[in-house]
């Protein structure tokens, strides 16, 4: 409400002393009433899993809603850490989650969170897959076992796609599992998998080289193994004198 004052003189009134005369206008006061609202994604503006080769940039976004406007979180699942260039982070603000030179570290599931203090916040799963050519590390290129003996070869392999694997001999020839070998994927996480060769009571036939190889619609690699004979009183001493 505002107050306006004017001062009349009595000389327009007949002159005696002057008096006041407030006048008082009335004004409506309005008052706007905010109704909140609960944050929503923006399915058409927010990612969805996405796959890139490794070292391009990655550009993630979650658009959202809601009254008050909502703050968007990322977070990598499983409490793992964000890995931004050369900094790592628990978590980290705003609509964009930029990745540049995304490589195989990079690889897993992020959740957008999208929160303004409006129950209840909501969350959005994201998968990013990095596509790589396949690279395998060999533990030991050299094995000794005698005969009769039973032997296990070893391969790490990393890649995705997942790679077709397979173990063969002087000559391409494939191996199979059967009652001579035992080929096993074990410990499959991601990107990585172990590859395993067993070969059983061994022969002078069986000592030789033997390969690993991983193929994908991006490459192919193979790794080799030396597999040569060892007197059991060789592997024996060899065991006793490693155990201190």
């Amino acid at each position: 409400m505002y107050r306006h004052t004017s001062v009349v003189s009595r000389e327009t009134l007949s002159r005696p002393a002057p008096i006041t005369i407030q006048i008082i206008t009335a004004v409506a006061m309005r008052s706007t009433c905010v109704t909140p609202v609960p944050a929503k994604f923006d399915e058409n503006a927010t990612s969805s899993d996405t796959e890139v080769k490794e070292n391009q940039d990655v550009h993630l976004r979650c658009s959202a809603s809601g009254t008050p406007s909502p703050v968007i979180t990322w977070r990598k699942e499983s409490d793992k850490e964000l890995v931004l260039g050369s900094k790592k982070v628990s978590s980290v603000q705003g609509e964009w989650l930029n990745i540049t030179k995304a490589n195989r570290l990079h690889m897993g599931a992020y959740l957008c969170i999208a929160s303004n203090g409006v129950p209840p916040a909501v969350s959005k799963r994201i998968m990013l897959s990095i596509n790589f050519a396949p690279m395998i590390w060999i533990p030991d290129q050299l094995v000794g076992a005698a005969l009769g003996s039973d032997v296990t070869l070893h391969c790490n392999l990393e890649s995705h796609p997942k790679s077709v694997t397979f173990w063969s001999r002087e000559g391409g020839v494939m191996l199979l599992s059967n009652n001579k070998y035992d080929t096993l994927l074990v410990d499959p996480v991601l990107y990585k998998v172990k590859m395993r060769l067993r070969i059983k009571d061994l022969q002078p036939e069986d000592y030789g080289t033997y390969k690993c190889v991983a193929k994908n619609a991006l490459g192919e690699t193979e790794g080799s193994i030396r597999l040569y004979g060892r007197s059991l009183r060789t592997v024996a001493t060899y065991h006793t004198s490693s155990s201190f």
